[in-house]
């Protein structure tokens, strides 16, 4: 029997399938935040930690003025280098900023702090912080500061398990950063997003978007950024669906010198562990330990309890996994003592399980029992299915010891179920792994190929050269390349029609995707402001999908997915055109429509997925969504400003109580 644990993964992320600690980041143009979008394991922090602070932080000497303009630059010039300075000096410019002379600084300067606070506020703080600022900003007309209060907003609304809302505030902000032409503020949506796209297991999109916000930091000389962001894709290679452990660990050790150089203790601490837990997952326990033994070292230097216990329990772990049972339990026990005068439930029953795995080594099956039985009811109540079919297959090891060998066959056959369960998953995840490889492999197979091409024609010249003469050659293979280039003309535009098909749809509900979607709904308002009809937009989006996902996994979800483009497809007028935006979102175009048959095929829409037998998909389950609905008019200059009423009016529904459609006001 082995030692392994589940949900080891970097100290960025925690394994998707227990639970992600992400830290939203939105950086702003010099009110900016670091765009590491992923924060530390820390249950004192509740889902939002400090930013590591990536530059050694500069002590001021200058005498600040009291002037709250100059109280705002100074935030903006500490902002992160020193984030608590910066927090300070912004709150204390804001009382100076309440004139009606003062509003636009004022808009910028919440703007400011709702960055800042990201790192440290409670998400249903950080979220009415956000909206007060809006208030200001919708107030001023400051487009620049509203659009990083919405991505602000929506960082807290992620954070706190609202990933449908967030999406939109996401949205809103990608637009509004592209009409604005802010490569800041791309950079924080493509930050926010990727965390975004992580947490819900889409790892090709995370590692997409994240590339984009590297890349954007690299082009505007952001060091600290780009670094910080390297971070995140190095998680994303480290974790265990991915299985990149040695770039990962390319990347950790660049960032591991980096930290060194900075005298970065918070950044080093987290590398240290990064190293250890990718090398652990990697196989090799015992340069694992190693690095675990280091990281627990800064942390004590640090004094900061909760990572301390947490190195402890690692580093208790991988002794068992290297037979040294004893020693194991000892650090296991001094993490434990931690967490139960702390409280929180999960790193408890983490614990716990941990434990239990170490005493039945030592051939103490009556206390790991009352150990994994303490675990098990807490991931049993919290659907933790990896850590829950550890607990079942240690249990029947103590049970089988104690010589109850029915007791033990209930929990194998119990582990052997989950098994299946977890093994339908994996297949699931093996297809992001593949998506995630298919980028970095792709140079590799072009170089390859072009090799292996080289080396046949050149053995195709020496072999003809042996058995024609020269005119032969030249007639022979002036045949073959004439013959080769039609054979590839006919192959290339049999493979640019399929891309062309595969770039405009959807892989999952073979829907047109975004991309087509936009190509018709331009198309379908340019004809619009020509006089060719009415027409309206749909906007549509499955309510609380993530609790659907969370609940019965992802192989469910996208059932629900595909049964629900069906249900709309078999709904709709013969002219509209239906496509899938994005997660659980979809768009629907309905050319010659006014907003009185729009918002009847909405409620049609609603109706047709309520009455889908879903019973059949998963025991349980119930699926509803919310429409909005918005009728093009003349203020509407593109698709997408027709697309945005609409999707405000979707957002409405859902704070309405979901499962109901709205139509947008025409102004």
């Amino acid at each position: 029997m082995s030692f392994a644990l589940p949900g080891l993964a970097p100290k960025l992320w925690r394994a998707a399938a227990v639970r992600v600690r992400i830290h939203r980041v939105i950086p702003l143009p010099r009110l900016a935040c670091s765009p590491l979008p992923f924060g530390p394991h820390s249950m004192r922090r509740a889902l939002l930690v400090p930013i590591i602070a990536l530059a050694a932080a500069a002590p001021l000497t200058a005498q600040r003025t009291a002037d709250p303009r100059a109280l705002l630059a100074e935030a903006e010039r500490m902002e992160g280098v020193n984030d608590d300075s910066a927090l300070k000096l912004v709150r204390q410019a804001l009382p100076g900023l309440a004139s009606p002379a003062a509003r636009s600084l004022r808009a910028r300067a919440l703007a400011l702090e709702c960055s800042i606070s990201t790192s440290s506020a409670e998400p249903a703080e950080l979220v009415a912080r956000a909206e007060s600022g809006m208030g200001e900003a919708r107030a001023t007309g400051d487009a620049r500061a509203f659009a990083y209060l919405r991505l602000c907003r929506g960082a807290g609304l992620d954070t706190s398990g609202e990933g449908d809302a967030a999406e939109s505030d996401f949205e809103f902000a990608l637009t509004e950063a592209r009409r604005l032409n802010d490569p800041s503020l791309l950079a924080g949506v493509m930050a926010a997003r990727g965390s975004h796209r992580y947490y819900r297991g889409d790892l090709g999109g995370a590692l997409e978007d994240l590339n984009q916000a590297y890349a954007i930091w690299q082009r505007l000389g952001k060091d600290r950024r780009v670094r910080a962001t390297l971070e995140a894709i190095a998680s994303v290679y480290a974790d265990r669906r991915v299985a990149e452990y040695d770039r990962a660990i390319e990347y950790y050790r660049q960032l591991l010198a980096a930290d060194e150089e900075a005298h970065d203790s918070a950044g080093l601490a987290d590398r240290l562990y990064n190293l250890g837990s990718t090398l652990e997952q990697k196989g090799d326990a015992a340069a694992a330990l190693g690095w675990y033994r280091r990281a627990l070292e800064v942390e004590r230097r640090r004094r900061d309890a909760d990572q301390v216990a947490y190195c402890e329990r690692a580093i208790g772990i991988v002794l068992g996994k290297l037979g040294r049972a004893r020693e194991a339990l000892a650090w296991i026990d001094r993490a434990l003592a931690f967490h139960q005068g702390y409280g929180d439930a999960f790193e408890l029953a983490w614990t716990r399980l941990s434990r239990g795995v170490v005493l039945n080594r030592l051939r103490r099956p009556a206390d790991a029992l009352r150990e994994l039985d303490a675990a098990g009811a807490y991931f049993q109540s919290a659907h933790v299915d990896r850590f829950l079919e550890k607990v079942h297959e240690e249990r029947a090891t103590a049970l089988a010891t104690l010589g109850d060998v029915g007791g033990a066959y209930e929990a194998r056959t119990a582990q052997l179920a989950l098994g299946r369960v977890l093994q339908d998953r994996l297949r699931e995840e093996t297809t992001s792994q593949l998506r995630v490889r298919f980028d970095t492999e792709k140079k590799d197979a072009e170089n390859r190929a072009l090799v292996r091409e080289n080396a046949l024609r050149g053995r195709a010249l020496r072999d003809a050269a042996r058995i024609r003469s020269l005119q032969t050659i030249v007639i022979a293979l002036t045949t073959v390349i004439i013959a080769f280039l039609g054979y590839a003309v006919v192959r290339h535009v049999r493979s640019e029609r399929l891309l062309r098909v595969m770039a405009m749809t959807d892989e999952l509900t073979r829907l047109p995707n975004r991309r087509a979607l936009l190509h018709v709904g331009a198309e379908r308002v340019q004809a619009a402001r020509k006089g060719a009809g009415p027409l309206s937009v749909l906007a549509l989006d499955i309510d609380h999908f993530k609790r659907i996902n969370d609940a019965f996994g992802h192989e469910v979800g996208d059932r629900v997915l595909h049964r629900t483009a069906d249900a709309c497809r078999a709904a709709l007028r013969r002219d509209d055109v239906i496509g899938r935006t994005g997660g659980e979102e979809f768009v629907v175009v309905m050319p010659g429509a006014d907003s009185r048959v729009a918002m009847e095929v909405a409620e049609r829409l609603r109706l047709a997925v309520e009455r889908v037998a879903w019973g059949g998909v998963a025991d349980g389950l119930g699926v509803t969504v919310s429409v909005g609905a918005a009728e093009w008019a003349p203020g509407d200059d593109t698709f997408a400003a027709l697309a945005r009423r609409a999707d405000d009016s979707l957002y409405r529904a859902k704070e309405l109580g979901r499962n109901r459609t709205e139509l947008a006001e025409v102004g």
